[in-house]
């Protein structure tokens, strides 16, 4: 198939460019910068070098800017479409938007005037905003977000699905994306690696001696709350399938409702950073006033580590079946991998 890709230098899509050129695709990213996508082809074999036809363009531009489409029109199969502009600072709300609703426009605009049949639009999870059971369905708008990202990206879902007596749409919506479980590699700073990155910061307090290493250190989140993390691979896998299987009119949760809860990811965290002196809380009452300090960059995802929510994943569940993929499983052991390369890295 020909497929064009928005968001195609990103984490999810550099990898989901390779799995799709692994299954024989022929890709045509769209991209702002030359040199990342000069810098991704050069480590292709010259066969998958030349099934890569980038198109210049920026998504929050009218026709992603592109001026000439004669020779793209009724050629692609496929747009799927991966960019998204990822902030929970109240002050890019307008920026969130005008990437992840105008860019959706655009990008639907662009599909009917290229005449390209199908249109895979990749969300997040967490479009019902403060839902805890969450079925594989459209959310209204009128609901309370955690943040604008959010609510901005269930705006855009609402501009594809109608869309969807005009095009073949398919929504898929990813829980909270970490790390290649095979090579350890993320690309994140998002709720797990945020806690990451805080127990890293202090430990680097802790050995310049501006922290008591005999003092225990509690971090905000509810110790019995599971993340529903899903690795970078399974988003791909996911992907890749649905260029054959997906469904027109179907929404898929990419998700992991058998997460460890954050008492058993703190254990593992303690583990691998060195860092014993640490417990978690779900009052935020019990910080003292040194807690808070340590705590205060990991505040935006307070919401993601203080509940549990389930995805329900039927659709994709089936959608993986069909495709003859396994059936997805994060074990224990790929979870500490991921902990343990963070702080063998850092």
């Amino acid at each position: 198939m020909n497929i064009m890709i928005t968001g195609a230098t990103g984490f999810v899509g550099s990898k989901l460019m390779h799995s799709l050129l692994d299954k024989g695709h022929t890709l045509y990213p769209v991209v702002r910068s030359e040199q990342k996508i000069k810098r991704f082809t050069a480590e292709l074999s010259s066969e998958q070098a030349n099934r890569i036809h980038p198109v210049t363009g920026d998504i929050t531009k009218t026709d992603f800017g592109i001026s000439e489409t004669d020779s793209l029109t009724g050629h692609i199969d496929i747009l799927y479409h991966t960019a998204a502009f990822l902030s929970f600072d109240p002050a890019d709300r307008e920026k969130t938007f005008l990437a992840n609703v105008d860019g959706t426009t655009h990008a639907l605009e662009l599909a009917e005037k290229l005449a390209i049949p199908s249109f895979y639009h990749v969300s997040t999870a967490y479009t019902a905003g403060l839902q805890d059971i969450v079925n594989e369905e459209i959310h209204s708008k009128d609901r309370a977000f955690v943040n604008d990202y959010e609510e901005s990206k269930n705006h855009a879902e609402h501009l594809v699905w109608n869309k969807r007596h005009d095009l073949k749409v398919s929504i898929f919506r990813p829980a909270i994306i970490i790390g290649d479980t095979q090579t350890g590699e993320a690309d994140t700073t998002f709720a797990l690696y945020g806690l990451l990155k805080a127990v890293s910061l202090l430990k680097k307090l802790i050995r310049r001696g501006r922290v008591d290493q005999d003092r225990m250190i509690k971090l905000l989140c509810d110790p019995e709350a599971s993340n529903n993390v899903v690795p970078v691979n399974y988003v791909v896998d996911v992907l890749t399938a649905a260029a054959t299987h997906a469904k027109p009119d179907h929404i898929y949760h990419i998700s992991n409702n058998y997460s460890p809860n954050n008492a058993s990811v703190m254990e593992w965290i303690k583990q691998y950073s060195g860092v014993k002196n640490l417990a978690v809380t779900a009052d935020a009452m019990d910080l003292s006033d040194e807690d808070a300090v340590i705590n205060a960059p990991m505040s935006v995802f307070h919401s993601y580590l203080s509940r549990t929510v389930v995805f329900k994943d039927g659709n994709t569940n089936t959608l993986l079946q069909e495709a003859c993929y396994p059936v997805f499983q994060l074990t224990a052991e790929q979870y500490q991998f991921l902990i343990k390369t963070y702080f063998a890295q850092a």
